[in-house]
């Protein structure tokens, strides 16, 4: 077909001014996948990052139970998501496998990344190089109740700073409120325990779980203490006897029945508890170790990576790098009462009406994350020798054998 002079020259000048823009490109859609848990506080950055950026991401929300095995069969198969958040225990597992992108050079150089909490940046390194960094932080506390400190003659402003005030504290709450126990935690639930217990053992310098056949295993001062000191409240009835049986279920919700002096928690507690209990007066404070000033908790949450084959890594890296900025932190999570992966962060103008919100973010920057391979069969499976070790301690009384039996189990675990 010919065209008219006058419409050759139109398309012309056309063409010629599109070919000689400097930077034209299409805006693209990034996918990313987020586990079910942490996917609302995920939409908080991603609606943040949409409404400043031409190029968009969509969010698929994945059950969190799912998120191992469709990572893996989605890079197989080259059908990836641009990003994925997901629990940080993973990251070693998913690191040696192969499945993510190596984000070294551009986000090891991100003076931000200096900023993000220990934790995460240990987690996310293999063999020298960095995979990912925090994206959606929780992290372990001591969750008590201050009604209950009032009744039993104990400072509701001075929780316990050691194992041996946490024992005298719940055995004095047990002895003179009727009705009431001094501690709680879900005897059934290796996720729960290693949230909550394993702390105060790493606080004093335990080591836990193996990252290889001749690692060091459950050794070091805090686990036989910590395990002791349960079985001492387990014996003398400062713990429920439902504690026993309870595999997560009623992790929080014993608490919430008022009747509970003190129990390992998270972060999350603050928000629900506020809105389903506000009778409840409750305080929270770190994990204690052994001694005096030794404290952790374990940080949880979601890391931030790229999955091999992903088609805009490029972008990908950009929206990675941008939600480490004081913006993304402190709009897209501190205002939303969420915890910043940045332990700079933690003391923000967000959270300053709530200052449990402030020791709750502050302990993200003290806590630590087991580096361990093959992470469920040590701890989530149902006969983990985790799991198996906090109850033949406690429940039976069998310390030194439980430990033993724990170091030999894990230990073949980590080699295989």
């Amino acid at each position: 077909m010919k065209l008219p002079g006058l419409w050759k020259a139109a398309l012309a000048v056309t063409m010629s001014a599109v070919a000689i823009v400097p930077g034209t490109a299409f805006a693209e859609t990034l996918s990313i996948w987020a586990r079910a848990s942490s996917s609302s506080a995920a939409q908080h950055m991603i609606d943040l990052w949409n409404a400043s950026h031409e190029d968009k991401i969509e969010l698929t929300t994945i059950p969190d139970n799912q998120m191992v095995t469709k990572l893996a069969t989605s890079v197989q198969s080259g059908d990836v998501p641009d990003l994925i958040s997901f629990d940080l225990i993973f990251m070693p597992d998913f690191m040696r496998a192969g499945l993510l992108t190596d984000l070294t050079a551009t986000l090891g150089a991100d003076p931000n990344q200096a900023k993000v909490a220990q934790a995460f940046r240990d987690l996310a390194s293999y063999e020298g190089k960095l995979y990912g960094t925090g994206f959606t932080p929780d992290v372990s506390i001591l969750l008590y109740n201050k009604d209950l400190f009032k009744k039993a003659g104990l400072d509701p402003e001075s929780p316990p700073k050691s194992l041996a005030q946490l024992e005298e504290y719940a055995t004095k709450i047990k002895e003179t409120v009727p009705d009431a126990y001094g501690y709680y935690f879900s005897g059934s639930c290796g996720g729960c325990n290693i949230f909550t217990q394993a702390p105060m053992m790493w606080a004093s310098g335990a080591k836990l779980l193996p990252s290889s056949a001749d690692g060091p295993a459950m050794e070091g001062t805090g686990v036989k203490e910590v395990l002791t000191m349960l079985r001492s409240m387990w014996e003398k009835g400062v713990i429920p006897e439902s504690a026993e049986a309870d595999t997560g279920a009623n992790f929080q919700a014993t608490f919430e029945t008022g009747t509970i002096g003190m129990q390992g928690s998270g972060g999350f507690a603050i928000a629900a508890l506020k809105a389903n209990h506000p009778e409840i007066d409750f305080g929270i404070a770190p994990l204690p170790g052994v001694k005096e000033g030794e404290a952790s908790s374990f940080v949880g949450g979601d890391v931030i990576a790229i999955p091999k084959g992903s088609k805009n890594a490029e972008i990908a890296t950009k929206f990675i790098q941008w939600q480490l900025t004081d913006e993304a932190q402190l709009q897209g999570l501190a205002k939303n009462l969420i915890l910043p992966s940045r332990s700079d962060l933690a003391d923000n103008e967000y959270f300053k009406a709530e200052p449990r919100y402030v020791t709750t973010a502050q302990a993200v920057g003290i806590g630590q994350t087991p580096y361990a391979f093959r992470f469920n069969d040590m701890v989530n499976a149902d006969q983990s020798p985790w799991l198996t070790m906090i109850q033949t301690a406690v429940f039976d009384g069998d310390i030194d054998g439980a430990i033993a039996t724990a170091r030999e189990t894990m230990l073949g675990i980590a080699a295989q």
